[in-house]
């Protein structure tokens, strides 16, 4: 009796240290973006204030500045049609690729994938002085379209990196049975692998969009005034002459990781299921 009161208590004080260390982990990540929308709802004279206010009435005068300028609008369409046009191009080529990688072995496959992931560990501001001067050549700089193409250059690894995870979990088997019932291989690719692989799918799109949203080094010096995105707008906030605006950076920061937030949310399940998946045999 004594060891078993012993054990329970034992695992009593195992699941309280876990929950203890896991409650420290989470407010680690919540606290810097509790702080930056905290700040987005403060005035100025509210921000420098000593000491700081941890209770105060909440405004929103900081989210209608920030909504009302001309310029964000237009870097928020802006943001979406890089980032919408570097996840599809992304997801159309490395899909294909990832497969080609693991269904159809070729002389050089592995010396190709693993070039393919070191393209990706570089830093991006080794290649963007190259990149500018490609892109000045072909006509292409100040675009929205040079700017989607650096950013699938980065997330064009992952996605075959994590997507050969999944075709590698996937039984040959059930493309062979769909030969037979005289299917193509387009056909078996598109009819049965794709569903199939839905969540890694959903996995990569949410990877591929964090990374071409929250891209500010491209598109900072591959874009102008017309075609500059959020993060390079929010920019601007540093650049009064009266100092930081804090509050137009803090809600103009919010505004901007407030559609990823949805979107991962919306996808968790599947985003989820992908990671721990995939990702393992990859």
């Amino acid at each position: 009796m004594a060891q078993v009161v012993g054990s329970n208590r034992k695992r009593r004080l195992e699941a309280a240290l876990v929950y203890a260390v896991l409650t420290v982990l989470v407010l680690a990540f919540v606290f810097p973006l509790i702080w930056v929308l905290g700040l987005s709802l403060k005035t100025r004279l509210q921000i420098f204030a000593t000491p700081p206010l941890y209770l105060w009435w909440p405004t929103h005068e900081n989210y209608a500045d920030v909504l009302t300028r001309a310029d964000f609008a237009q870097a928020f369409i802006n943001t979406l049609i890089v980032s919408t046009s570097a996840v599809v191009l992304s997801l159309c080529v490395g899909v294909p690729a990832a497969y080609a990688f693991e269904r159809f072995p070729f002389t050089g496959r592995t010396f190709l994938f693993v070039a393919l992931l070191v393209m990706r560990m570089l830093p991006p501001i080794a290649v963007l002085v190259p990149m500018y001067v490609l892109f000045s050549k072909l006509g292409l700089a100040t675009t929205r379209f040079s700017v989607v193409l650096a950013d699938t250059t980065f997330a064009l690894p992952l996605v075959v990196w994590l997507m050969r995870g999944f075709f590698e979990d996937l039984p040959a088997e059930l493309e062979e049975s769909a030969w037979i019932d005289g299917a193509s291989r387009y056909r078996a690719f598109w009819h049965i692998v794709l569903p199939l692989v839905r969540p890694g799918l959903v996995a990569a799109s949410i990877l591929c969009l964090q990374l071409a949203w929250n891209d500010f080094l491209f598109a900072a010096v591959l874009t102008n005034n017309a075609t500059q995105t959020l993060p390079v707008m929010m920019a601007a906030f540093n650049a009064g002459d009266s100092g930081v605006d804090w509050g137009g950076l803090t809600a103009s920061g919010v505004l901007v990781i407030l559609p990823v937030i949805i979107f991962s949310f919306i996808a968790q399940k599947h985003l989820v299921a992908g990671l721990s998946s995939g990702a393992i045999k990859g």
